[in-house]
């Protein structure tokens, strides 16, 4: 018994072909989004990190081949279309069209196991970036190298800090060697053992601010007042959101991009599959038919798949849709001899009528015109005779069907 199976006329085959191809190149875009968007996260977002680059490149650079992969896949898939349409009756179709469909399902499950492990991934990098700032803010001071990161960072990034700009406040990236543990304005801001100060580097100012930067009470000391007196304008000098949500936010898009784009890949997949299927076995069949233009069944697995050999064949599949095509065709017969004989009198009258009318003021024609009028009565009835002479039988539709 056949799984799936549908009659499918020439017509009807040609769309699912069209079908088929443009599913294909849907999948072969969104393979192209895949790709573009590691991309966009190993050469944009990648270099701002420094400890964590290797682990973020390694995480996208995966995704990106996948992404190579269902373009490529989908690209031969074309191809398969094809063969689908206009070779289906070669060995060398079933065999490509088979290893074809497994190396695409084989693809689809390699994402959704690279999909599913994609969120802990992402978890896993966003720890790592925050150790990685966190590490080069207490380095700030100690190394040009971290100093020059965060400062990009943060500068392009409009950004503070991981989470706030008070995470510079707590963590100590000011030593004895830096500032002047025993002045005044020290003494003044420092509360505990620790050297941590209200500080946050230039990098952290606005841009558009259109006073000076309140970002220093140790270095500005004309205005080390403000932040006592004005705390509100410190802070709308600084950038106060952190870089932690600057950094997660690109990778969290592209990994929920990810996912996202590996659900349409799957479900196109199986829809692709049905379709290419039904495409494929009805053009063959139509071949084994004997009439490639005519109508064959299509279905998902049946006779003749993987050395199944039961269920009908397709001899006995279409006697049942080409014994209601005859009966059809009988039945429409019958109405037209039937309405040609009612119609035929007063089809002669209006001729007669027509002729008339537009010939009226010209008498001497009017003998010709009846004369014309009984002689296409006269062919009718006689078409009609010839009609009912010829016996309308199952055989003689069935050969004209399979012509």
């Amino acid at each position: 018994m056949a799984v799936g199976m549908f009659i499918f006329s020439h017509k009807q085959r040609r769309k699912l072909f069209i079908i088929f191809l443009v599913l294909n190149i849907i999948q072969i875009l969104i393979g192209c989004g895949m790709t573009s968007s590691s991309l966009y996260i190993i050469i944009a977002v990648s270099p701002i990190l420094h400890t964590d680059r290797a682990e973020v490149n390694f995480a996208f650079v995966v995704t990106g081949l996948y992404g190579t992969h269902v373009i490529f896949h989908w690209i031969v898939g074309i191809n398969i279309c094809n063969k689908c349409f206009k070779q289906a009756h070669k060995k060398s179709t079933s065999n490509l069209f088979l290893l074809w469909s497994c190396l695409g399902t084989n693809t689809v499950l390699n994402l959704l196991i690279v999909s599913h492990f994609s969120r802990k991934i992402n978890k896993h990098i966003a720890r790592s970036i925050k150790q990685s700032i966190s590490m080069g803010m207490s380095n700030y001071l100690q190394e040009s190298m971290w100093k020059e990161t965060i400062d990009k960072l943060q500068y392009s990034s409009h950004c503070c800090g991981i989470d706030s700009y008070e995470d510079w406040h707590k963590i100590k990236w000011l030593s004895k060697y830096h500032v002047d543990v025993k002045s005044t304005a020290v003494k003044e801001f420092h509360t505990d053992d620790d050297l941590t100060l209200p500080v946050t580097p230039w990098s952290c100012c606005k841009v558009d601010f259109p006073m000076q930067c309140l970002h220093d009470p140790l270095q500005q000391v004309h205005y080390a007042h403000m932040w006592v007196d004005e705390p509100k304008i410190v802070l709308d000098s600084i950038n106060t959101k952190g870089c932690m949500m600057s950094l997660r936010k690109p990778i969290d898009a592209m990994i929920n991009l990810f996912v996202l784009l590996t659900s349409l890949i799957c479900i196109l997949h199986v829809i692709i599959f049905i379709i290419s299927r039904m495409l494929y076995t009805s053009t063959r069949n139509a071949i084994l038919l004997e009439d490639p233009q005519g109508l064959a069944p299509g279905w998902i697995f049946g006779k003749g798949d993987c050395g199944y050999s039961g269920g009908k064949t397709l001899i006995e599949i279409m006697a049942s849709p080409r014994k209601k095509v005859v009966e059809e065709i009988q039945v429409k017969t019958k109405k037209d001899s039937k309405s040609g004989q009612t119609s035929a009198p007063n089809k002669t009258v209006s001729i007669l009528e027509e002729k008339q009318t537009n010939h009226s003021v010209n008498p001497t024609r009017n003998s010709t015109l009846l004369r014309e009028a009984q002689k296409d009565e006269k062919s009718m009835e006689k078409s009609e005779m010839m009609d009912n002479s010829l016996p309308v039988t199952m055989e003689e539709e069935l050969r004209k069907l399979q012509q």
